[in-house]
């Protein structure tokens, strides 16, 4: 059966790329689609066939292997266009979503149809219950005051989701990495017994120990030319070529694209650093995905967080990424052009730093804020010397606009101004 990535002209911002330019675990999500079109066993053509029934994908659907390989054997060739049937799934990654129903994504099976084909022909053929066999996630231990961000999620290998704001990057990313894992353990769990065994087998004589740290980074997939010094924590990573970590960095669960650099004692959770990428000293990053080329330095932690491509945000910048209060307001496109801020259904979310954007020392930015592309944010000047000028050195100053001035000496309780 043949497979056709239907376009839907549509862009995310602030970054303003195609669909299949967005990009997840490092890889093109055009590059992604083509990836686990061919894995189901389908053929990725440019034309609809006019005498056979096809499969029609959104540009911007990121979905894996085998949740197409499933939704193929249930369908068995009969038309239809996926709906995920998981309530707790569809309820903890539809916000923002631009579906005409909950769970209903642009993965369809299509009768023979139109050279040129657009999303309305997803609406051709009839929606179909379609339960990916997910199964509940491990939720991380909270403080009692932050319990209102954790919401249930269901995860596997075979996921979906569309790319409709720059928050599903966040969520799409860490989707992956999941996904990535159950995958594994499936290709294991399908393998022939002697496979499993030697695999086994090769993992303990890599990690020469039962010890579950040396196991975890025995399950790294390591790229040619990496230097990991000896200090560094690495632990279940997949890490691309020329990856250079250095000296106490700690590095678990993330994907590190070619030539990507992580300093010392920096610290990478659940992220993923694309290509060429940096991750500064000290710096701490959480669930965040750096796009290639750019370089977070030490800011205060950064979590659910995208930082664009080539974009720079110095040390000391601050970028928040929880409401106590009500859910994160985030701005999505209208209609006539303009912007709106609209609820994100998310407790826990960080900001979008735009292609080639600067984001200087000391500058604050709350959660859910998108900076555009090629903004340079520099950070007030309030309490900032500009010139020592006259004041005296043998006394206390402090800063008033943009000079030192004396301290003014206090008076002694009951001593008259004369």
């Amino acid at each position: 059966m043949k497979a056709v990535i239907v376009p839907s002209g549509r862009r995310v911002a602030p970054f303003l790329d195609p669909p299949g330019e967005l990009r997840v675990l490092d890889v093109p999500l055009a590059r992604v689609q083509a990836r686990a079109i061919a894995e189901a066993g389908l053929e990725l053509v440019g034309q609809p066939p006019a005498d056979e029934p096809w499969v029609a994908v959104g540009d911007r659907t990121w979905f894996t292997a085998e949740l197409l390989r499933r939704f193929l054997e249930q369908q068995a060739g009969r038309p239809g266009r996926l709906q995920v049937d998981d309530p707790v799934f569809v309820a903890a990654t539809g916000a923002l979503q631009d579906l005409e129903a909950p769970g209903l994504h642009a993965v369809a099976i299509l009768p023979p149809g139109p050279a040129q084909p657009t999303f309305a022909d997803f609406s051709r053929v009839d929606p179909v219950p379609f339960d990916p066999g997910l199964e509940d996630a491990d939720l991380p231990e909270l403080h009692p005051r932050m319990q209102h961000v954790a919401r249930p999620l269901r995860v596997g290998p075979a996921m979906i989701h569309q790319l409709d704001h720059w928050m599903h990057l966040v969520r799409v990313n860490q989707l992956a990495l999941a996904g990535y894992a159950h995958a594994e353990r499936l290709r294991h769990e399908r393998s022939p017994w002697w496979r499993r065994w030697w695999t086994t087998v090769s993992l303990l004589l890599r990690a020469r120990s039962l010890n579950r740290y040396r196991l975890g980074r025995a399950l790294c997939q390591v790229g040619a030319d990496v230097d990991i010094h000896p200090t560094a924590v690495v632990e279940l990573c997949v890490i691309g070529d020329g990856v250079r970590i250095g000296p106490h960095a700690v590095v678990r669960a993330s994907v590190l694209g070619a030539g990507a650099v992580v300093d010392e004692f920096a610290a990478v959770n659940l992220s993923t650093v694309g290509e060429g990428a940096h991750v500064g000293r000290y710096a701490m990053v959480n669930l965040c995905t750096l796009l290639p080329g750019a370089w977070l330095s030490w800011c205060n932690g950064t979590q659910a967080c995208v930082i664009g491509r080539d974009a720079f945000v110095a040390w000391g910048a601050t970028l928040l990424d929880m409401s106590f209060g009500g859910s994160v307001r985030v701005e999505v496109p209208t209609d006539d052009g303009g912007v709106e801020r609209v609820d994100s259904g998310e407790h826990f979310l960080g900001v979008a730093v735009g292609h080639r954007a600067v984001v200087g020392h000391g500058v604050r930015i709350n959660y859910g804020v998108a900076i555009p592309n090629d903004a340079v944010l520099v950070g007030g000047t309030d309490g900032l010397l500009r010139a020592w000028g006259d004041a005296p050195t043998h006394r206390p100053c402090r800063v008033e606009e943009g000079r030192a001035v004396p301290v003014p000496r206090r008076r002694p309780a009951g001593t008259a101004a004369g």
